[in-house]
């Protein structure tokens, strides 16, 4: 993805080109305070990707000039420019999740065909440049086969892949607040992602309970965020419960192969479409 370029300093000059406060400024895009506003144009902060084009559009200036970018737009780009959160796509187009989006935006899985014509609309754009979006946003096969390990690791790239371009702490808890109920901090996040394991984080038992919303909130399997040695040991668990409710065999007799009766179990479990 080509970024826009932000520089605080052309914000201001365009800003008193229209006499324009920061605080009407702020007003205009739903902010609370020109304190916001402030932090931009003195380069403390950013504004998010999202909001440049409202910027441009609220001072009367072409986004393009007032925030340049070079090269064409992915589907990330043309979603900031019409400033929409993935949150907010998927609740205006119809059988689209902001999984789906991401996945899209993230060059992993193409938009089912359905999905092009709604959201081109709401984009903006032509139906064609929706799709040379979307080209643009599946690049060459992966160089690197790295995959993460940890579960700092893990988080990182999860979050980054669903919430592209949003602080993942933030947006990482708000997400498990309000699809679970589960109350989990930004800085709770930050402890995660430098590396602190659950249970230092989060006292009294309750890691479990947490990295269970957190898969929940990232739609992903909880075993996904657990470590090979820890995925394995869950599972062997799992398995030896079953078979002591089935009051039946784990293993066959003199084998380290599952017991033909354990393996009658786990195909009773099998959805039949799965199978």
């Amino acid at each position: 993805m080509p970024p826009r370029r932000f520089d605080g300093e052309e914000l201001r000059i365009a800003r008193r080109k229209t006499g324009m406060s920061q605080a009407q400024l702020a007003k205009g895009l739903g902010l609370t305070a020109h304190v916001t506003v402030a932090n931009w144009e003195n380069g403390k902060r950013f504004p998010s990707a999202e909001k440049l084009g409202g910027i441009a559009a609220i001072l009367g200036v072409d986004v393009d000039r007032l925030f340049p970018r070079e090269g064409p737009c992915d589907l990330l780009d043309l979603r900031c420019d019409a400033g929409y959160t993935q949150t907010a796509v998927a609740q205006k187009v119809e059988g689209l999740s902001r999984f789906d989006l991401g996945d899209a935006e993230g060059g992993r899985r193409r938009l089912a065909s359905g999905l092009i014509e709604p959201l081109s609309r709401l984009y903006g754009v032509g139906r064609e440049a929706l799709e040379a979006a979307q080209d643009r946003s599946f690049p060459g096969p992966p160089t690197s086969s790295w995959k993460p390990q940890s579960l700092a690791e893990k988080l990182t790239d999860m979050a980054s892949n669903a919430f592209p371009g949003d602080p993942a702490s933030e947006a990482l808890s708000n997400a498990v607040t309000a699809k679970t109920g589960t109350r989990l901090t930004a800085a709770q996040v930050e402890e995660l992602l430098a590396g602190r394991s659950p249970e230092d984080v989060f006292a009294g038992g309750t890691a479990e309970v947490v990295l269970t919303a957190i898969a929940a909130a990232l739609d992903v399997p909880r075993l996904s965020l657990e470590g090979r040695a820890g995925a394995e040991g869950r599972v062997l668990a799992d398995l030896r419960y079953l078979a002591a409710q089935h009051d039946i065999a784990l293993l066959a007799s003199g084998d380290n192969r599952l017991s033909p009766a354990m393996l009658a179990v786990l195909a009773d479990l099998v959805p039949p479409a799965a199978k």
